[in-house]
Formats: structure tokens, C-alpha cells, sequence
């Protein structure tokens, strides 16, 4: 089945709608582009201090550990929770306009990509400080980057297509993301995990992803080769069929809306 085109026009309009997410994220907020960093410092901070009680073997540089999964995680889970409602949400632009759909949640996605990296490249002022980082590093965490994004568009278009038809989606992604969010090694290292459960860990792509970034700025150890693999057959896999579902069902959204 063939993707559907994006013509300039519709190039035009996301270039639009991701500056129009940007602006409402903090409309008539007094600090602006500094809960970028705020929210994931309050959290690393409530969770580190609870956790380093908890935990029976201590993670080096946890609190970076812990910071650089939630900066990874937000980007990820407020992708997710936005971008599932929103054809939903844009009924009557759906109803007025014509322009690809995929807009609309590629939008989102694009306006906290921006927030994401911004907020990662203050982080990198003190990690520099750590010694744990080097330009050797680089293509592993360029590959992070890769997956995390393919990933989460991927699950974002499947979530949003779906979400059309069956709107209890959106109920379970909320649910779900509870749930993954302790089932991904954020709080915890993965040399923590028992060997007889790795095998949940192979399904669930964010695994590496974290990996891959805590290895590149952390000096913590890599992903292993089999973890590595299998997760990255599931983000093509989720890629793929987000890509074909979302491309499938949007010939429908404005019967469905």
C-alpha cells in the first residue's frame, strides 16, 4: 500500500502547527522554557531521594541516571498521551481542511523533539564535568536517537489511528504507560533485573534506547548484543505497522471523527 504524499503545502502547515504547539505549551507561563529542565530536576530529585533508600545496590552518578531516563521518558510518554486523542480532538479541522492527517500528530511529536533537545543539551553542561563522555561515543547515542524517535512515531500513529475507531485506546495508553514506565530501567540499573525475567525487557524497545544513552554519557555498560537486537526488531516492527495502519484507517478519520 502506498504512503500517501505530503505536498509542500502540508509541509507548510506542520511547520506551522509544531510552532503553534510550541507556543501553547507555555502561553502565559512566567518562566517559560525553564520547566524544561524543571520538571524532570523536581522528579529526579522526589524519586532519587526515595529510591536510593530502596535500592540494594547503588547506581553510579544515579541521580544523572535518573534524570537522563526521565528527560528520555517525558519526550516519550507526553508524545504518546498528546498525540493519541488528537485527530479526535481536531474533529472540525479534520472536517474543514484537507491535508494529510499524518500532521497532526507528527506536529506534537515535532514540538516536544524540540523541548527534548534543548533540554538535552543543557544536560550536557555538567555531564561534561563528569569525565564519562567522549566523541567515541557519539554513534551510540546518535543511535539512541534514532530508535527513540522511529519508536515513538511509530506507537504514536498506531495508538492515533486506532484511537479513531476504538477511543478506549486512549484509556489503555494512559494505563499502560503507568505500568512501562517501572517495567523500563529508569529508577533502577538493568544489572539489577533477575536473568530468569530479561526476556520482558527483550520486548520492550525502550530498554536499549535508555541503555544506549546512560552507556554514551555515563560510561554505564551497553546493551548486549541479543537485548539490542530484539529490541530494535520491535521498533521496526511497531515503525511498520504504525506507518501502514495510520496510512490504511485515515482515508476513514472523516467518517469516524
Amino acid at each position: 500500500m502506498r504512503m500517501q504524499k505530503i505536498s509542500r503545502h502540508d509541509i507548510e502547515l506542520l511547520t506551522v502547527m509544531t510552532i503553534k504547539e510550541l507556543r501553547a505549551r507555555y502561553k502565559y507561563t512566567i518562566f517559560g522554557f525553564f520547566w524544561l529542565v524543571a520538571n524532570p530536576l523536581i522528579q529526579m530529585l522526589v524519586i532519587g531521594f526515595i529510591f536510593t533508600f530502596i535500592l540494594k545496590e547503588p547506581v553510579k552518578y544515579y541521580y544523572f541516571h535518573l534524570f537522563i531516563g526521565l528527560l528520555i521518558w517525558n519526550f516519550f510518554s507526553i508524545s504518546l498521551n498528546k498525540t493519541t486523542p488528537s485527530i479526535v480532538w481536531e474533529r472540525a479541522m479534520i472536517k474543514k481542511a484537507k491535508f494529510s492527517r499524518i500532521i497532526l500528530p507528527l506536529s506534537i511529536i515535532l514540538s516536544n523533539l524540540f523541548h527534548f533537545i534543548l533540554a538535552f543539551l543543557i544536560l550536557m553542561i555538567p555531564v561534561s564535568f563528569l569525565g564519562t563522555f567522549s566523541l567515541i561515543r557519539i554513534f551510540p547515542l546518535l543511535l539512541g536517537f534514532i530508535l527513540l524517535i522511529s519508536f515513538t512515531i511509530g506507537l504514536c500513529l498506531l495508538t492515533t489511528a486506532l484511537n479513531v475507531r476504538y477511543r478506549d485506546i486512549n484509556f489503555f495508553t494512559q494505563a499502560l504507560l503507568v505500568i512501562w514506565f517501572y517495567a523500563t530501567p529508569i529508577i533502577y540499573s538493568f544489572s539489577l533485573i533477575p536473568k530468569r525475567l530479561l526476556w520482558l525487557w527483550r520486548l520492550n524497545p525502550m530498554t536499549s534506547i535508555l541503555q544506549l544513552f546512560h552507556y554514551s554519557l555515563l560510561d554505564a555498560p551497553p546493551p548486549g548484543p541479543a537485548m539490542l537486537t530484539s529490541n530494535i526488531t520491535v521498533i521496526i516492527i511497531v515503525t511498520g505497522l504504525g506507518l501502514y495502519i495510520f496510512n490504511k484507517e485515515s482515508k476513514n478519520f472523516d467518517d469516524w471523527v
